[in-house]
């Protein structure tokens, strides 16, 4: 698998349930420094803050996701993680049967049954991992430049959460949990902000700076939509509700309002950037479903055992961030050669 941006590419091996995973990364500033212990302190956040959401909503998988470095420095840092709580047996049985919901029959239709990897294989949210090594270095080195990226949870299941109330708490982690003893799974949506990114910084067209984030965005697995300031809000409003009006301060032109998310014509305007990522319910889940056994080629039914989370929305937030700053840092490093 490859994350090519501009001029950052990373190379990434493994799957889901090898022994390792292993990062190639090029394209970061030759004398880049970065703190290995924040970075695997952004690594830890993938499993959850330790919050009694995160433990609802969280797989029984354990992975530490360690960081082991084989070059730390210098035009190409490489790394790797090890697979430690791997188990495939729990897929014995999907070995030739399409699991609704997941990426197994776009596999089939391109890799044939080499497609349907235990875990999911190249497809699954267990990638994400390297994402977030590249992406974590990349928001070090952001920070080092005074930009600053950080994500919340807006909502899930379809219930709000960034403003909710401590009496919505209980009713919120009740809907987690009955969806969990039913079998079934959730979705939800994540926003990422963006403070102190310069502007000038994109261009018209495919050159523009919301398309480079929502192809890094839309790569991360079940992220099914990506919108900018107001999104799909405004296109309900009218242009004298959803404009930003300027005006100046100094010798800077700021906007009274950022409902274009801090972007204009693909160009980034020096206003925070704000953005919201849409996914989809995990795949996974304990419920009789209607599907497709390859080798018979009949239809059959199945219900998916093992362990998997009932929604991936707390542990998703460090690889948005992850993405969104690879391609912040890799169009600021283009545009300065």
């Amino acid at each position: 698998m490859k994350l090519e941006f501009r001029k950052i590419q990373v190379n990434i091996e493994g799957a889901s349930h090898s022994d390792r995973i292993t990062i190639r990364m090029e394209g970061f500033p030759s004398d880049a420094k970065f703190d290995k212990e924040s970075l695997q302190s952004f690594m830890d956040r993938r499993h959850g803050d330790g919050s009694y959401l995160a433990e609802l909503c969280s797989t029984a998988r354990r992975e530490p996701d360690i960081v082991e470095w084989d070059k730390d420095r210098g035009e190409v840092l490489e790394a790797h993680i090890l697979n430690r709580d791997i188990k495939s047996s729990d897929y014995d049985k999907l070995r030739s049967v399409l699991r609704p919901g997941h990426a197994d029959l776009g596999a089939y239709l391109k890799y044939g049954k080499e497609g349907l990897q235990p875990g999911g294989g190249e497809f699954s949210g267990r990638m994400t991992a390297a994402f977030c090594v590249a992406g974590g270095i990349a928001k070090q080195l952001l920070e080092q430049k005074g930009v600053r990226v950080d994500s919340y949870i807006m909502s899930i299941g379809g219930m709000p959460c960034v403003f909710m109330e401590e009496d919505d708490e209980e009713e919120f982690c009740e809907m987690i949990a009955s969806a969990a003893e039913e079998g079934d799974s959730l979705g939800g949506v994540v926003g990422c902000c963006v403070s102190g990114y310069p502007g000038g910084i994109g261009g018209p067209g495919m050159d523009g700076l919301e398309g480079d984030l929502a192809k890094a965005l839309l790569a991360i697995p079940s992220a099914k939509g990506v919108e900018f300031g107001s999104g799909f809000e405004g296109s309900y409003s009218r242009g004298s509700v959803n404009n930003d009006e300027y005006y100046i301060d100094g010798d800077r032109i700021y906007t009274k309002s950022n409902r274009q998310g801090g972007i204009s014509g693909g160009i980034s305007t020096g206003m925070k950037l704000t953005m919201n990522v849409a996914f989809k319910p995990v795949p996974s889940i304990g419920l009789m479903q209607r599907t497709v056994d390859i080798e018979r080629m009949s239809e059959t039914d199945l219900c998916i055992e093992g362990r998997h989370d009932v929604c991936i929305v707390p542990r998703v937030l460090p690889v948005v961030e992850a993405m969104v700053a690879l391609t912040l840092l890799d169009r600021l490093e283009a545009e300065d050669e």
